[in-house]
């Protein structure tokens, strides 16, 4: 009798521990638009049969010729699941800026990267993101008249996998990517055709991410959903700083100086900087988890720790900007 109670009360005591766990770790506070009034046009687009749809986001002061951003969401998220993820931040530089802001929808909340291991519909269907995004960019040139030749491809995780295949296999048909909670995969994980042409590229990856192995191993969603084996941040930004010229180690290193005393990350960048070849940057937050750093939004605490002291959006619009100084 008074085992059965010990052994009652302990059951009670794990599934009580385990629920206030699943709240630490699996909640995130929401957090509001920062424009007042700011919305989002959600638009359909036909491609390869199906339909597809993206949001867009246009500032109150439009650059003439202006740029074309993409925002790609991660694995299984939503358009408004990455608005709040990023911390809304993209839509801000958009603004301070005058770019044009798009959100695409993944098919069926994924994208078909080059990840030959990724079992999700997009993928097992074949579907045709590349060209799915050249519609909507050929389309929104149209009807605003953006710069096809400023077109920048940003994206977390999946998204983040996407822009790698834009970069690998129609770098001529954007200015620069960025990339977040990802790298390349490796050899025997590719599925995509190397066009070997250089891009500008930036990578922003945390050292203990559980689900992008910082130092290169095999990708999964926690130990489900294998995405098989990727190169390390390093070797993935090797990779394209070989491809744009350089022979040698990063020509700049910079340690941010953390001010913020809450902040439970540090953070550096490698970067191959030179007036003739394209930039490769690869932002390392140590300690740093599958996110995208920036202050506004606290991510769920089961993907890890996020910096507050590096603003990721804007770091990513710094580097695009300068791709854009580049051009003139």
């Amino acid at each position: 009798m008074f085992k059965n109670k010990i052994a009652r009360y302990g059951f009670i005591v794990a599934a009580l521990s385990g629920f206030l766990s699943l709240i630490y770790y699996g909640y995130a506070p929401s957090v509001a638009p920062p424009i007042d009034g700011a919305t989002l046009r959600t638009i359909a687009i036909q491609v390869g049969g199906q339909q597809r749809h993206y949001s867009l986001y246009i500032p109150k002061q439009l650059s003439d010729h202006a740029p074309l951003v993409f925002m790609l969401h991660g694995s299984l998220q939503t358009i408004n699941d990455i608005r709040e993820f990023s911390g809304y931040q993209f839509e801000l530089l958009a603004e301070q800026h005058g770019f044009v802001l798009v959100y695409p929808a993944g098919y069926k909340n994924n994208w078909n990267d080059c990840r030959k291991a990724a079992s999700y519909a997009a993928r097992l269907e074949e579907i045709d993101d590349l060209n799915f995004i050249d519609k909507v960019r050929q389309q929104i040139h149209k009807r605003l008249g953006t710069d096809l030749s400023k077109t920048f491809i940003a994206g977390y995780s999946s998204g983040g996998q996407l822009a790698f295949r834009f970069a690998l296999e129609r770098p001529n048909s954007i200015a620069g990517i960025a990339a977040y909670a990802a790298n390349l995969p490796a050899k025997d994980n590719l599925d995509c055709i190397e066009s070997g042409s250089p891009v500008p590229v930036l990578i922003m990856n945390g050292t203990e991410d559980p689900i992008n192995p910082y130092y290169g191993g095999r990708a999964s969603l926690f130990g489900f959903g294998d995405r098989g084996q990727v190169k390390s941040a390093v070797t993935s930004a090797e990779y394209f700083a070989r491809l744009a010229g350089y022979s040698g180690g990063p020509t700049e290193i910079k340690h941010f100086k953390n001010s913020q005393a809450s902040d439970p990350t540090n953070s550096q960048y490698y970067a191959w900087r030179d007036r003739g070849r394209p930039e490769v940057i690869l932002y390392t937050i140590t300690d740093g988890g599958h996110v995208i750093p920036q202050p506004a939004y606290r991510p769920l605490r089961l993907l890890g720790r996020a910096s507050i002291e590096i603003n990721g959006p804007e770091e990513t619009w710094r580097f695009f900007a300068r791709q854009l100084a580049k051009q003139q």
